[in-house]
């Protein structure tokens, strides 16, 4: 040992340079030795759960208090003509009772179209469920009733904009003269420039921008009309589908554009006339102004009329290509005897279930009733009358409790009238009631910057506890899904503008660890799991609703766990010096951190 010793010492004297290039390399082989040997790795574990049906209720809160007064305002749902009016001012009411009824005939034929969606859904579902050879036919001549019901449409697309088109020159020259025709004041002044001149001092500076906004809607309105109406004189009824439901568009643009500057100008008129009342008490008000504030009135109720049938044509030929689309596809799906479509049937079932409840439900609402008991206070309508949603027909006085409440601009776009409603008290413990909406304020009030919606809402029980002024606390259910495939939120994850959750690869080792094992702390799977593409229906913080991509008893992923591992290696060697030496190696001793992270 002391001569092996020695010469080791002789040969680093002798041959420095040698000697410091051994040292480096073997510095080098030891540092990437050690970590090799105690590197970390990744291990990643998964949480499955099995998919199943859910409720999935959202709601807004908010916090307000209890009303002095009791008085609402009854506003209907929906916008139409008066054709009946039943009550009279100081009449007593009961919940329920008739008040008022609109013209329903477009929301009628709403409900016929949704009934024969339904029922030819329904159909299609019960040659599913027979399990036997599928009628094809019978799927072949459901495609031909739905493209019958899209030409059909079509045609009646095209009556309503020759409809529409009867009215929208003498409208649109109507409302070009209330600007531009010289009627006003004498043969050679415009009546943009009359309005100014019989216009206060004080009234001009509001006069001014309304002109502006009415000279600009009017030029929108312009230019949109002669493109319409040029593409209008050029289709005919047999022109093609895209054309026609271009032109659909193109005249339901137009008869927007010329409802808005009807508008502008009727507050242009209004203001005038308000200024000539204030400021000019003892000026006559020009008759033509008068002519120009009725001709207004009607131009606005005839070009809402025109909306409404457009949108209803519009939207019914969307509903119709839609059942077109799932007709197409049932037959498909026939052809390859695919055992999926039973489940995906049923989902289509219920949507063309929950579609005529919506109709119905619109139905309806043409017709106005007391919503609790009360008395009528004030009838604003009469039969003939044209009425929009949001505006109050009935000052109403209550003779029960309500609430008024403020939410932001955020939450209120997602309240509506009649809607389910929690309540509860800070003045008294354990006190919870239900009530539900019963007006929504149209205007928002601005504090600091801050946009506050008020509602009020009534109590559906009297309690002699609860008294004016007390602090609530409520809780509004917007929407509730029941029986519905819900699964954690978290668990969907989004690429580009698809949603996607992950599922195992292995689905029979998937079944093994749910049926196995409590994987709350996740288990690592043999395989990656792979992406599966949904469709996301209604969302909450916790949980999702999914129309399409999942059924009941899949396996999902929901939630990824990831742990680091860190491995130690013992080794032992006789010399690492080469050509010195042998290499013998030891056991391994591998010791695993676990910490999720």
């Amino acid at each position: 040992m002391p001569k092996l010793i020695n010469t080791i010492r002789h040969f680093i004297v002798n041959r420095k340079k040698t000697s410091a290039f051994i040292l480096c390399a073997f510095l080098l082989i030891s540092y990437y030795s050690y970590q090799k040997l105690h590197g970390t790795t990744v291990e990643t574990k998964y949480v499955l759960s099995t998919v199943a049906k859910n409720t999935i209720i959202s709601s807004i809160s908010g916090t307000g208090q209890v009303s002095v007064s009791n008085q609402v305002d009854i506003k209907p749902k929906v916008s139409g003509d008066v054709l009946y009016v039943g009550v009279t001012n100081g009449q007593t009411m009961k919940s329920g009772n008739f008040i008022a009824q609109l013209n329903s005939s477009d929301a009628q034929k709403a409900v016929r179209d949704a009934q024969i969606n339904l029922e030819n859904s329904q159909i299609t579902l019960q040659k599913l469920r027979l399990n036997q050879q599928t009628d094809i036919p019978k799927l072949q001549d459901a495609i031909v009733n739905a493209t019958n019901d899209i030409k059909q449409g079509y045609e009646d697309g095209y009556n309503k904009i020759s409809a529409a088109f009867l009215d929208l020159p003498s409208i649109t020259d109507g409302i070009r003269g209330i600007l531009y025709d010289k009627k006003v004041s004498d043969n050679w002044t415009s009546n943009v420039d009359a309005y100014m001149n019989i216009s206060s001092s004080y009234g001009r500076d509001n006069l001014r921008p309304l002109q502006l906004r009415s000279k600009t809607d009017y030029d929108t309105a312009k230019a949109s009309y002669d493109i319409s109406f040029t593409n209008y004189r050029n289709t005919d009824r047999d022109a093609s589908a895209d054309t026609i439901n271009t032109l659909l568009n193109q005249t339901l643009e137009t008869v927007k554009a010329l409802s808005q500057v009807a508008k502008s100008e009727q507050n242009m008129l209004d203001t005038l006339v308000a200024d000539l009342k204030v400021y000019s008490p003892d000026q006559t008000i020009p008759t033509q102004i008068t002519t120009y504030q009725n001709n207004i009135s009607s131009y606005i109720g005839k070009l809402n009329s025109h909306i409404g049938n457009l949108t209803i044509i519009k939207n019914s030929l969307e509903t119709d290509a839609q059942t077109l689309k799932n007709a197409n596809m049932s037959l498909s799906n026939a052809q390859l005897s695919n055992p999926l479509d039973l489940s995906s049937q049923e989902n289509a079932v219920k949507q063309k279930e929950a579609a005529l409840q919506d109709a119905k439900d619109n139905l309806a609402n043409y017709l106005i009733r007391a919503p609790f008991d009360g008395i009528i206070a004030k009838l604003n309508i009469k039969k003939g009358d044209s009425v929009s949603s949001g505006t109050s027909v009935i000052t109403y006085i209550a003779k029960q409790r309500i609430a008024e409440i403020s939410l932001n601009e955020i939450d209120i776009a997602n309240i509506k009238l009649d809607q389910k409603v929690t309540l509860s008290f800070d003045a008294i413990n354990n006190l919870t009631i239900t009530g539900e909406v019963l007006d929504i304020d149209a205007l928002g009030t601005v504090s600091q910057g801050v946009v506050t919606y008020a509602i009020k809402i009534g109590f559906d029980t009297q309690d002699d506890r609860i008294k004016p002024g007390m602090s609530v606390s409520a809780a509004i259910i917007t929407n509730v899904r029941q029986d519905v495939i819900g699964i954690p939120s978290s668990a969907i994850k989004t690429n580009g503008d698809d949603s996607y959750v992950e599922i195992p690869a292995d689905i029979n080792e998937a079944k093994q660890i749910i049926e196995n094992i409590t994987n709350s702390s996740g288990t690592v799977l043999s395989m990656a799991p792979r992406q599966q593409v949904v469709q996301v229906g209604m969302t909450t913080d916790t949980l999702s609703e999914i129309t399409n991509g999942l059924a009941v008893g899949d396996i999902i992923i929901t939630k990824t766990i990831t742990s680091a591992s860190t491995k130690t290696t013992t080794t032992t060697t006789n010399n690492l010096i080469p050509g010195t030496g042998t290499r013998n190696t030891g056991s391994m001793n591998i010791r695993t951190i676990e910490g999720a992270r």
